[in-house]
């Protein structure tokens, strides 16, 4: 029973981090096709990650997003909601799909040179506080066009997909 629960922990841990390196990787990515700047990123990076590994490692991250532009009236989102398999058996098997997300580039409409863009994440339930995560409030995407891009990545015990949202597809 404890070399069973030991494994589940490992595997849970490989899961979480091969999810949080598809996710950043892919928003590297993103801001890379769009023409903007990924200082942000390359400022938070270590932050980004380990509030990513820590939230999806205990099962309380809801979604990952990418928004580009002002909160207020953002010019694209991307979405990454984080699905759980909690059956106790899974395929030790690590899937990353950055070839979808690559032929999704191309249909990405441009954004302003130079938007801003910050990540944000939401929660399904208690999670454990990271440092250098604070409170805020999500852009409101409800007025954008919104395209499914299909699975990004997945592991034993969770998987990522991800939804892009803009003003016009």
């Amino acid at each position: 029973m404890s070399t069973s629960v030991g494994t589940r922990t490992s595997t849970r841990t490989q899961t979480a981090t091969h999810l949080s390196d598809a996710i950043l990787g892919s928003f590297s990515s993103i801001l890379a096709t769009l023409g903007l700047s990924d200082a942000y990123l390359a400022r938070h990076w270590a932050t980004i990650e380990n509030g990513l590994t820590m939230w999806i490692g205990e099962g309380s991250l809801d979604e990952a997003r990418l928004e580009i532009g002002s909160p207020a009236d953002p010019d694209a989102v991307f979405d990454v909601p984080i699905e759980y398999r909690y059956t106790g058996e899974g395929n030790i098997e690590f899937v990353t799909s950055q070839a979808r997300l690559a032929r999704a580039m191309a249909k990405f409409t441009s954004v302003p040179a130079g938007a801003e863009c910050r990540v944000v994440v939401t929660h399904r339930c208690q999670h454990t506080e990271v440092t250098g995560w604070s409170e805020t409030t999500a852009a409101d995407s409800s007025g954008l066009s919104g395209y499914r891009l299909g699975s990004l990545a997945s592991g034993p015990d969770a998987s990522a997909s991800m939804t892009y949202f803009s003003r016009r597809i």
